[in-house]
């Protein structure tokens, strides 16, 4: 019987269930359902949480997508392809890196193997909550071309893709095999005004909630304090606001306030993207040839181009005291004239300030393009000495992002127009010609790669009386590196209410690994699993891994697994690098706020954060133990219950605990508070210390998580005759605790189940076939969550007064269907609706969304049509 590799083992093995757990997606899985990428795949299996999201509209990962097995990070996530590592995105989004899943054209794929177990011992570094092990084509010979076409139920996100592979040589007759796959994919916007009910409106007092729509507007509105009634009055700019968009200003500024203000929609006046606009090309390619019956040298080679344009950030306006743009100037032509007394003098109370707030709709808003560039190139060699197989191969993969931000306003210029009086708020016609002079676009670029060479062998070292025992042994030497470049202009400030960059920063490392694997089969129906792995890393020094697993034969029928495993992540080379960002951040100072001094009861401080070189290693223990149970030829059932004990976690302090209690983090190197000298006016006035001027938290090894639960898989193959097969498949993931320490000494905190953090995932598939049509209903499933990210927290809604609001966030449900007919020779005919019934993700407000955009989707329903041929 042929031997294969699984992946979470390096011994070839005949039967494909090991000690560990691990969920296979099939070719045919992949497509069914209309998904045109991987992350449309993987981001919906039950053992993944979220993780980065190409259609993000915040941050700066536009078009890229990220895995998150178990919740805990995509960093803990090893990705691989046919069993190595790939660069990460080359764009840090703030200190987290991870491997882009739109790297990889779905054409090219055979299959993908999800190992649910830590796996450092085998892999090395983020394999703590699992890996998902992405397996090409090894061989194909003829040619195949395919395409299709997409488009939502709201008539945008128009998408065309077409694939075609060829390939030549047979192993066997002719000794070696080329092929190579060529896929395109363009994708249009889609928007969030298009969408339906609460998903494109800010104004949601029709679902219980509040109007969020805008004080910020186009042209914009006026307000100031009125001297007599020492409260605000607002006035608008625009003379015909529209009756549904003219409110009582009392309804956004303070209680009282006189006047009326024109509101804005962010979401039915914008251009927001419920999912990027994409262009992608990837070509990958394999030539295999065997020079003699045992030797076999191969070679691998992709490259992908991946554009996505992400718009809807329209330029905002905030004028007033201490802003980057002052109130309003007396002497500016829309300042209202009958606050200018006798005198020249403004006849405004309070602060003497007339403030604006404005949405200029009329200059083209900020959009961000980005052009990822990936490649892998691999060759080696491998064969089969006596009864020893062996492998070896040099590595060469790479990751660059060019990140263009288009239509940035410059701060300066733009400064001076507004104090000068040249521009004019909505004054469209002559602002197109300024607009000229006010803008400018960025380029950043960034790098990173993966250089390596590797090598193994494994076979049988002897033989026992239960059978052979299985070795593997293989060493590593690889080189990461990263290089980020951001454009002067971000890095200066220059943009105006942008944040300003860091500097950039190069880092790389060099890493050395050995490790061993044996299976052990301890008696006829028990097999152990032995792995250990030494990596030395040149930043900070060693970890070392090992992993125990016990598989036991029951029965023909039934089978008992467990392992064990230590597991690490090393630093990434964002967090052990130079990389400080400045910021300003509201404290409450416990030692100038209390009865008497309320001086500091929300000051704004400069503030420090980033990078730490003397990180170590986050590390963690992980646990498995579970059942296969195969009663007939027709059914299998897995459920395996599991547990990862992390520490170590690199993250910062919490900033009020710092200030509490300044003693505990004196010696801390990763922590600094300055603070003026105490004044003796301050002393007598109840404050017992000077006041903060900076603060600066540094990543540190601070935090602690133990996450617990358990995944079922019921899979099931039906033969009705003449009525066809069937095929139902359950993954089901059950987090049964999620439980966080945000530093030593602290209490754990429960998340399970919180926003974010659902305690059930479900994948529901059913497939029906006979003959030439095919059928597939795969149903996703996210659990209910409260309306809470951590329960320590009050709800943010019910402190506000819609404590309705605070319930929770109901489940939802998407059902994908797909079918195809191949009654035609060569030809394959197919059809797919991703969300088939149009279900709108539950309402809740979240980070400028009325949904939770990092586990729902607004798309909607959406229609494709593919079409397949073989060519003979």
């Amino acid at each position: 019987m042929q031997k294969v590799y699984v992946t979470g083992s390096n011994v070839r093995r005949i039967t494909l269930e090991s000690a560990s757990p691990v969920q296979v997606i099939t070719r045919e899985e992949l497509t069914r359902g209309g998904a045109t990428s991987l992350n449309e795949v993987l981001r919906t299996i039950s053992s993944n949480v979220g993780g980065n999201d190409e259609n993000r509209t915040s941050g700066f990962t536009a078009g890229a997508a990220g895995m998150n097995l178990r919740g805990i990070g995509s960093q803990s996530t090893l990705m691989l392809i046919n069993g190595r590592r790939l660069a990460p995105y080359a764009q840090p989004e703030f200190q987290t890196t991870f491997v882009d899943l739109n790297s990889v054209p779905i054409g090219a794929v055979e299959r993908i193997e999800v190992l649910k177990d830590g796996a450092s011992a085998i892999y090395g570094s983020e394999a703590l909550a699992g890996v998902v092990n992405i397996i090409l084509r090894n061989s194909f010979e003829g040619i195949e071309a395919g395409g299709s076409v997409g488009r939502s139920g709201r008539s945008d996100g128009e998408q065309v893709r077409g694939t075609i592979s060829g390939g030549f040589g047979d192993l066997v007759k002719d000794h070696f095999n080329a092929y190579a796959t060529l896929d395109v994919r363009s994708r249009k916007p889609m928007f969030i005004s298009k969408r339906d009910d609460y998903l494109s409106t800010q104004d949601t007092r029709a679902w219980g909630y509040r109007d969020l729509r805008s004080l910020h507007t186009f042209p914009g509105n006026l307000y100031w304090t009125d001297p007599k009634t020492n409260t605000f009055t607002s006035r608008s700019l625009d003379p015909n606001c529209p009756a549904d968009r003219l409110v009582p200003a009392d309804t956004l500024l303070n209680k009282g306030a006189q006047g009326t203000a024109c509101v804005f929609d962010d979401y039915k006046d914008g251009t927001f993207n419920s999912a990027t606009k994409t262009d992608r090309i990837g070509v990958t390619s394999r030539l295999t040839w065997q020079p003699t019956a045992s030797t076999t040298v191969f070679s691998e080679l992709m490259y992908n181009r991946n554009k996505a344009l992400l718009t809807g950030n329209l330029h905002w306006v905030q004028a007033n005291n201490g802003g980057a743009l002052p109130a309003l100037p007396i002497t500016h032509p829309q300042y209202p004239k009958d606050l200018i007394g006798p005198d020249g003098k403004t006849l405004a109370g309070g602060n003497k300030t007339v403030r604006v707030r404005a949405q200029l709709r009329d200059f083209p808003g900020i959009g961000k393009e980005n052009t990822t560039d990936f490649g892998r190139y691999l060759v080696g060699a491998k064969g089969e000495i006596a009864n020893w197989d062996w492998e070896s191969a040099l590595l060469l993969s790479n990751s660059k992002v060019t990140s263009v931000m288009t239509s940035g306003l410059l701060e300066t210029p733009f400064l001076n127009a507004y104090n000068n009086g040249t521009f004019i708020f909505g004054n469209t016609a002559a602002n197109a010609a300024l607009y000229k002079t006010l803008v400018a676009n960025t380029r950043s670029v960034f790098k990173s790669g993966v250089q390596q060479i590797d090598g193994k062998i494994s076979g049988e070292l002897m033989n026992l009386p239960a059978g052979p025992v299985g070795l593997a042994v293989g060493a590593e030497a690889r080189r990461e590196y990263l290089e980020t470049n951001p454009d002067p202009l971000t890095v200066a400030g220059e943009l105006y209410h942008m944040a300003t960059a860091s500097p950039g920063f190069k880092n790389s490392r060099r890493v050395q690994s050995i490790y061993g694997e044996a299976t052990i089969p301890l008696f006829k129906s028990l097999e152990a699993q032995l792995a250990a792995r030494f990596d030395h890393y040149s930043d900070y020094g060693n970890s070392t891994t090992p992993k125990v697993g016990l598989k036991w034969t029951v029965s023909p029928q039934l089978l008992v697994r467990g392992t064990f495993a230590k597991g690490f992540r090393a630093p990434t080379l964002v967090e052990n690098s130079t990389d400080v960002k400045d910021a300003y951040v509201t404290i409450k100072d416990p030692f100038r706020c209390n009865d008497q001094f309320k001086e500091d009861c929300a000051a704004s401080t400069p503030y420090q954060s980033g990078a730490n070189p003397k990180l170590a290693p986050e590390t963690a223990k992980s646990y498995t133990l579970g059942l296969a149970w195969e009663p007939t030829s027709w059914f299998l059932a897995t459920l395996d219950l599991w547990q990862i004990n992390r520490i170590n976690e690199i993250n910062t302090y919490d900033i009020d605990k710092v200030l509490g209690d300044p003693g505990r983090y004196a010696n801390d190197p990763a922590v600094s508070v300055v603070r003026d000298p105490l004044t003796a006016g301050d002393r007598a006035n109840g404050a017992t210390a000077g006041a903060v001027s900076s603060i600066k938290l540094l990543l540190t090894n601070v935090a602690s998580t133990k996450i617990q639960g358990l995944d079922l898989k019921l899979q099931g193959k039906y033969n009705m005759g003449e009525y066809g097969v069937l095929q139902p498949t359950l993954n089901l993931s059950h987090t049964q605790s999620y439980k966080t320490a945000p530093s030593p000494g602290e209490p754990m905190i429960e998340y399970a189940g919180t926003l974010g953090t659902p305690s059930v995932q479900a994948t529901l598939g059913l497939s029906w076939k006979k003959a030439a049509y095919t059928l597939s209903a795969d149903t996703v499933f996210i659990g209910k969550m409260s309306s809470v990210s951590d329960r320590t927290v009050k709800c943010k809604e019910e402190t506000e007064g819609y404590a309705n609001m605070c319930t929770g966030v109901p489940s939802f449900t998407v059902v994908n269907l797909g079918g195809s007919y191949t009654g035609i020779k060569d030809l394959k005919l197919s059809f797919a609706v991703q969300n088939a019934f149009d279900r709108k993700p539950p309402f809740r407000p979240y980070d400028g969304n009325n949904y939770f955009a990092p586990l729902h989707s607004a798309m909607g329903r959406y229609f494709q049509l593919t079409a397949d041929y073989k060519f003979k």
